[in-house]
């Protein structure tokens, strides 16, 4: 019997690297650019073209590559940045495992152009599937630049699963993004073909994280800075304000390296417990030096993903810190920490350096306790959105089982006998409908009738579109730009009039009729907000996603006062629904009760 066991080729070998290596474009992104900063560029370039599978192309002024490393750099396991094996426990550089390049030319057709100071001529190499094509002699100023082109070409499959242009081109900014913040110190740009996305300058860190995240948010960068025996910290955390309920404005790095820490996430959100709202996340840039020693970032091909050795310390550390800075900006109250946090006792520090305050007892001198409690109209009642995303959880009271084998009633193919209805707590309405007692959330019921009604539209001609008097500007990050001009035939078949106007700008010339004046920023950035979260959580067909979104933000808030006919208007629409028992998220929009239920209460 012959031996069965046979040495794969590296060309196969280089594949199924790249399989964990690279992912998406992103992957190629990352890989590139940390190699640009690793041969100590002071100007980085990155070009893209169809959200990365057509083309990407990083050019740098680094120190460039001989021409035998320029041939050497593309084989499996070579790299300048390690030794023997004690160097990973001492990394001072972004690569280390010499498989990203060898991946990366596995599964696309690659050119680079490069150039040492010291050399009158750089060197052209053509790669395409691990296989060299060409080398030779180039002429061309001191640096590397390396082009990517149809990624997957030769892994059909692999092309198959990569997401839209638009999704696609999201990961790349964010991947840039990162990268960018990690090296203020260092001119990037960034190019979706012609069109240029940053042009960032040699800057001061908060500087550049203005500049990438901060044009359009209203808010406050408050430093952090501490250090101890354990780790330093620096960087900035947003003010409540910056708080957001989707993810995308979370910054750790440690020693310059971007990194993925829940627990340390966690930290953050425990020290901003009672400022910002249950569902929403920190804005936060932080940057942590540890020694290398004491961490381990061999541990993902991606190296995203860090073991600390120290990490219960540290989380408490991140989380003394950031609670003073908020404190020390008057955002929350003084505090005092008892707990043993190593370099604290011999650090000097505020937190033993600040004398003890006794405690202030405030009284409002405007309290009246004989003014009864009243409904107020909806202009009285701004402070109640404050409270809104806490509505949307299931009041605590003992109900009665109900049954839901009549979610389905549907007043156009039934008899329907729907009997007065009222408002309760300006976040119910209760009626009796064939004889049974109906308690409709209003705010789900409402969200299900503007969903199918959006689907009806999205599937029929344009709408009517109400025209504004005074068009208003949008300012978006490039990342919500770009998502917002692959939707903008959808969303303008909705009833909008948006179109593009300059660098990450749109102009909102019209709303669909039903939309209050004054809302149209705050729609389209919820639209953007939700569509990006059920991208991220669901499966969705884009027009049933976008359905989804506006339905969500444009439906009827809780503590809003109805006028009788807006809730018999409301229920009749409600059980003219396709599926009136549920919103678009699975969410029950109300319960019943028969008259042998409402017996048994009393029993």
């Amino acid at each position: 019997m012959s031996d069965l066991i046979k040495l794969l080729p590296e060309s196969i070998a280089n594949q199924i690297a790249a399989g964990e290596v690279v992912q998406r474009p992103s992957s190629v992104v990352k890989e590139l650019l940390e190699n640009s900063l690793d041969a100590g560029s002071t100007s980085v370039k990155l070009v893209f073209r169809d959200g990365g599978q057509t083309l990407l192309q990083v050019i740098d002024n680094g120190k460039g590559m001989s021409d035998t490393d320029a041939r050497m750099c593309w084989e499996r396991h070579a790299t300048s940045k390690i030794r023997k094996a004690n160097d990973l426990f001492d990394l001072h550089t972004f690569g280390f495992r010499g498989e990203a390049l060898a991946s990366i030319a596995a599964v696309a057709q690659v050119e680079m152009k490069t150039k040492r100071d010291e050399d009158a001529l750089g060197t052209h190499i053509v790669i395409e599937a691990s296989e060299v094509k060409k080398q030779e002699v180039t002429s061309m100023s001191n640096g590397t630049s390396i082009s990517v082109k149809n990624l997957f070409y030769n892994i059909p499959v692999r092309r198959n699963f990569l997401k839209s242009i638009s999704v696609e081109t999201k990961y790349i900014i964010e991947e840039f993004q990162r990268v960018a913040i990690s090296r203020p110190d260092v001119e990037m740009s960034l190019y979706n073909g012609k069109n240029e996305v940053y042009k960032l300058s040699k800057s001061s860190l908060k500087t550049r994280i203005e500049d990438i995240l901060l044009k359009s948010k209203k808010g406050e960068l408050l430093e952090v800075e501490e250090s101890t025996e354990i780790v330093k910290i620096s960087g900035f955390v947003g003010s409540p304000e910056l708080a957001r309920k989707t993810r995308g404005s979370q910054f750790m790095f440690v020693n310059q390296r971007f990194i993925k820490e829940p627990y340390f996430h966690h930290a953050i959100n425990g020290a901003f417990d009672g400022l910002i709202e249950t569902d929403h996340h920190p804005f936060y840039v932080l940057f942590l030096e540890v020694d290398p020693s004491k961490i381990d970032v061999n541990v993902h091909p991606t190296k995203t993903e860090v073991k600390f050795e120290e990490s219960r310390p540290i989380y408490q550390i991140i989380k003394s810190v950031v609670k003073r800075s908020l404190g020390d900006y008057n955002v929350s109250p003084e505090f005092e920490t008892t707990a043993f946090i190593p370099g604290f006792d011999k650090t000097p520090s505020p937190f033993t350096e600040r004398s003890i305050k006794p405690p202030t007892i405030k009284t409002n001198s405007g309290y009246n306790p004989f003014i009864s409690d009243q409904v107020k109209k909806k202009s009285e009642t701004q402070w109640e959105k404050l409270y809104e995303p806490f509505r949307d959880e299931p009041v605590n009271v003992p109900m009665p089982e109900h049954r839901t084998e009549n979610l389905d009633l549907r007043s156009k193919d039934k008899n329907i006998e729907i009997g007065q209805a009222f408002q309760l707590h300006t976040k119910y309405l209760v009626c009796m409908i064939n004889n049974q007692l109906h308690i409709i959330d209003q705010k789900r019921a409402h969200e299900r009738v503007l969903f199918e009604q959006y689907n009806a539209q999205l599937s029929a001609s344009k709408v009517a579109c109400q025209q504004l008097l005074f068009p208003r500007t949008l300012e978006l990050q490039p990342a919500d730009f770009t998502l917002l001009t692959s939707l903008i035939d959808e969303i303008n078949q909705l009833g909008f009039d948006v179109s593009p106007f300059g660098k990450n700008t749109v102009i909102i010339n019209g709303t669909p009729a039903d939309i209050a004046k004054g809302e149209e920023q705050r729609l389209l950035e919820g639209i953007l907000e939700n569509f990006k979260r059920n991208e991220q959580a669901l499966k969705l067909d884009k027009r049933e996603n976008l359905a989804r979104s506006l339905a969500k933000n444009a439906g009827i808030q809780y503590g809003t006062v109805l006028e009788q006919e807006e809730i018999n208007q409301l229920v009749n629409d409600l059980f003219q629904c396709e599926t009136p028992g549920f919103t678009p998220g699975g969410k029950a929009t109300f319960v019943h009760l028969d008259s042998s239920q409402l017996t048994g209460l009393f029993e």
